[in-house]
């Protein structure tokens, strides 16, 4: 095998490695041709492979020690996030609220706590850019808990 003929096998293998990779990340697109929203949140608390691609790390976030300073989660202190159980009576999941390019998810606990995140399209495809953690409600200013906006959506 002469040289040129190693270099075309070696390209041609990572090539193929490199399109199976990507294709195990495509999800169905919605019709603006954006990545759908709720196969991206699906799939991003079921597979914490595609959950460390997506997140814009360092991300902003509320401080897990509950002080008011800025914090900055990254690989390093991150925990991979599992899906809530939607059949859960001590949870409630309050409507994704579309911003155009931002998706706020938002899972209120025993109606004392919530949890708070922000998505944001880039390229067409969904990246968590704020985890706000398990809060107080009072911590968030301005939410509602009545049962009228706490209409339990799939997760």
């Amino acid at each position: 095998m002469n040289v040129f003929s190693f270099i075309c096998l070696v390209f041609l293998c990572s090539f193929s490695l490199f399109s199976c990779q990507n294709s195990s990340d495509k999800l169905p697109l919605d019709t603006k041709g954006r990545e759908d929203f709720i196969s991206f949140h699906n799939k991003f608390y079921e597979d914490s492979t595609f959950q460390l691609k997506r997140i814009e790390f360092p991300m902003l976030g509320y401080n897990p020690d509950g002080s008011e300073e800025r914090f900055y989660w990254d690989i390093n202190n991150w925990n991979i996030l599992k899906k809530v159980d939607p059949e859960n009576e001590q949870v409630q999941f309050l409507p994704f609220y579309d911003m155009g390019d931002l998706m706020r998810s938002r899972i209120i606990i025993q109606n004392r706590f919530m949890i708070e995140n922000l998505f944001s399209l880039i390229n067409n495809r969904w990246y968590m850019t704020q985890y706000s953690g398990m809060h107080d409600i009072k911590h968030f200013k301005g939410v509602k808990t009545t049962e009228n906006n706490a209409e339990k959506t799939p997760s």
